[in-house]
């Protein structure tokens, strides 16, 4: 499947495209198929043996930046984190640690398997019970309803958000069809989804604003108890 990856990639750049402009961390996904440039992939070992991409090695984020020679070409990295917030903090670590040189795949592994239509996307592209909420709220995302069930549960409304986004999140349950997520995952901009009911989705969420409330209410004060 790699091998045929491989051999159907889009023409490939003689440089990352950096989507943020000039100085930016982030790259596309297809920053991955370019020529002349160094991938590295920084999931565990595991994850690496059982899907990656091709002509991609294997370190952690310590080895990356203590390896001799990172950054003095063309570099870009990937791992398993699918949010644009996850990329920036990649970034951060990177630009702190003095590499300049090296940029950061926005969306990952997951971004890559989407944009060449690979079968892998429907299982990295997913999101899980602990992620769906937190997709929701990231500012970018734009959520896509495939079940008219879930459309009252959105906190915000699809029409209400943004048309560039730099995310769009499915929502669908056990009776949307796979063709129709497949058919989502085709598109050009990173695309995850997540599969429920309207009610799970609802509990979900209530449990992120109430975490959120709890945050910014900041450390529990009692006159009764010094613990506190």
């Amino acid at each position: 499947m790699l091998v045929l990856a491989a051999s159907n990639r889009a023409p490939p750049s003689s440089a990352p495209d950096v989507p943020g402009g000039k100085g930016s961390c982030l790259v596309k996904a297809h920053a991955l198929d370019s020529h002349g440039t160094d991938i590295f992939d920084l999931r565990d070992r595991s994850h690496f043996l059982e899907f990656h991409v091709p002509g991609a090695r294997q370190a952690t984020i310590t080895e990356l930046v203590t390896r001799p020679g990172t950054g003095s070409r063309p570099t870009v990295v990937y791992d398993g984190g699918r949010f644009r917030s996850d990329a920036l903090q990649l970034c951060d670590r990177l630009r702190h640690a003095g590499f300049h040189q090296v940029h950061v795949v926005d969306g990952g592994i997951a971004a890559w398997a989407q944009l060449h239509g690979l079968p892998e996307a429907m299982t990295l592209n997913r999101l899980s019970d602990t992620d769906v909420a937190a997709a929701l709220a990231e500012p970018g995302s734009r959520p896509v309803v495939l079940d008219e069930s879930l459309r009252s549960v959105l906190p915000v409304p699809e029409d209400a958000a943004p048309a560039s986004a730099e995310r769009v999140i499915v929502l669908v349950t056990a009776a949307t069809a796979q063709s129709a997520i497949r058919a989502r995952l085709k598109k050009g901009i990173t695309t995850l989804y997540w599969s429920g009911t309207a009610e799970r989705l609802r509990q979900l969420l209530d449990t992120q604003l109430a975490q959120n409330r709890k945050r910014l209410d900041g450390p529990a004060v009692s006159k009764a108890c010094n613990a506190l």
